[in-house]
């Protein structure tokens, strides 16, 4: 698959993503505000940045793309996956620690 097309997907994927993001973390701030744990402000700021990776992601393939450092394209494009998966575990842990 060229790269062109690689990039061009990852960018409607993280505009996508960053709205989807933008939705969770409305949905999540309600909860880690009820919450009474040391950490709900870690939770907090990882809730905020899950919409900026996704922006990270789109904005940074293109950068890398342009400095011909397409080696570490892969790790951008997975960049808000990894991040969002730790921020969904994090969150089930801490409901699990509540129970």
């Amino acid at each position: 698959m060229p790269i062109m097309l690689i990039l061009i997907l990852n960018t409607i994927v993280c505009i996508i993503g960053a709205l989807g993001g933008a939705f969770l973390s409305i949905g999540s701030i309600i909860s880690i505000a009820n919450m009474d744990v040391p950490w709900a402000f870690v939770l907090l700021w990882m809730t905020f940045l899950v919409p900026v990776m996704f922006v990270v992601s789109g904005i940074g393939g293109w950068v890398l793309f342009a400095l011909r450092a397409t080696q570490w394209l892969g790790w951008m494009i997975g960049l808000p996956w990894g991040f969002a998966v730790l921020f969904v575990l994090a969150m089930l842990a801490t409901f699990q620690f509540l129970a």
